[in-house]
Formats: structure tokens, sequence, C-alpha cells
């Protein structure tokens, strides 16, 4: 485990502040912006790794909490307009009848007017609503002022509890907790991978 920690360490201290800054945002940006992507990789775990580089490396945290924020508001602002485009044509298409199926399934209901600043910003919290409520205030029309205000503070919550926490940990356990989250990060693709393999069988 030591071996591995110090060649961590050095692969680490290798990487530019840039890479970091560019896998993170494109990741977070990229999971609200084209929801089918948040669906199958949601970016906590890529927010979680870039600050505990942020803590061993080269990249600021400071950068990376504001840079974060503004990629998570820009793939938002996206996701909407794509529902607000796209969201009756949208809804006939297979993706989009697969689409409003998980939303039922799972019990959760567009927000309605008068709670929509809340649900919005608490949907942030939760992997697969984070990339359908885009989308879903789109195609419903919700006035972009207020989708704004809904999505920004929830991005910014969301996105700098998210890097503080990590960046706090890793600056105190170090190089041996980014380890242990890229092998969980690792172990859990594995898993899904599998997942989705077997599913993908015929019955019988």
């Amino acid at each position: 485990m030591n071996d591995l920690t110090t060649r961590l360490t050095d692969l680490i201290d290798a990487a530019p502040a840039w890479a970091v800054y560019v896998i993170a945002c494109g990741v977070v940006y990229l999971e609200t912006a084209v929801a089918v992507i948040g669906l199958v990789a949601p970016s906590e775990a890529i927010l979680i790794a870039a600050g505990v580089v942020a803590a061993i490396g080269k990249p600021s945290i400071v950068v990376l909490v504001l840079s974060a924020a503004v990629a998570a508001l820009a793939g938002d602002a996206t996701g909407y307009w794509v529902g607000r485009l796209t969201g009756p044509r949208l809804a006939r298409t297979g993706l989009g009848r697969r689409l409003t199926h998980r939303v039922h399934r799972s019990g959760y209901r567009p927000p309605e007017a008068g709670d929509a600043v809340i649900a919005i910003a608490s949907a942030r919290w939760v992997g697969y609503l984070r990339s359908l409520t885009p989308l879903l205030a789109g195609s419903r029309a919700m006035p972009f002022h207020r989708y704004l205000l809904a999505t920004a503070l929830g991005g910014t919550t969301w996105t700098a509890t998210i890097l503080l926490v990590s960046f706090g940990v890793g600056a105190t356990l170090g190089a041996r907790v980014a380890l242990i989250v890229g092998l969980g990060v690792a172990f859990l693709a594995f898993c899904f991978l599998l997942y989705r393999r077997l599913r993908s069988r015929p019955a019988g």
C-alpha cells in the first residue's frame, strides 16, 4: 500500500492543474446538459477525486470550486433549453418514454410554481433527479429566471460542499484517500458494467 501511495502521489504531482479543472468541469457540465450521461455517470466521484487531488497536488481549490459551480450552472441552463425546445418531441421518442417511466417509477413529481425553487435546488443532490430536472423544467416552460435562481442555489452549494469536504479529507489523510477513492470508483464502474451486461441478456 505504501508503494502504491507513493506512486500515486508522484502521479498527482505530475498532473497539470488545468487537466483537473477540465475533467471535473466537463463531467459536471455534461451530466445535466446531456441527461443520458448523467444517468450512467454521476459526477460526485469525479468531484471527490478532484477535491482530494487539489489537497495534495497542484490545482487550486478556490479555482476548482468556482469553475465547477459555473459548469454546473451552464449544464443546467443547457439542459433547460434542450427541454424547452424539444420537450414535446422528446416525449414521443423511445428515449423520452424511458425517461418519463423512470421519473414516474421513482415517485418524483415535477415541482409546481409554489415550491419550485426548493425542489429544484434539492434535486441537485440526487443523481438521476439532477440530470432530469433541467429537461423537465424546460419542457414545462418554467420561467427561466426562476429556474436559474433555483439551480444556482442548488449547484453552488452542491459543488462547494463536495469539493471542500473532499479537500479537507485529502489534506488530512493524503494520498492514501486518493488511492481508496480511485479503487472505489473503479470497483463501482466495474459493478455497473457487469450489471448492465447481465440485464441486457435475453430472459431464459
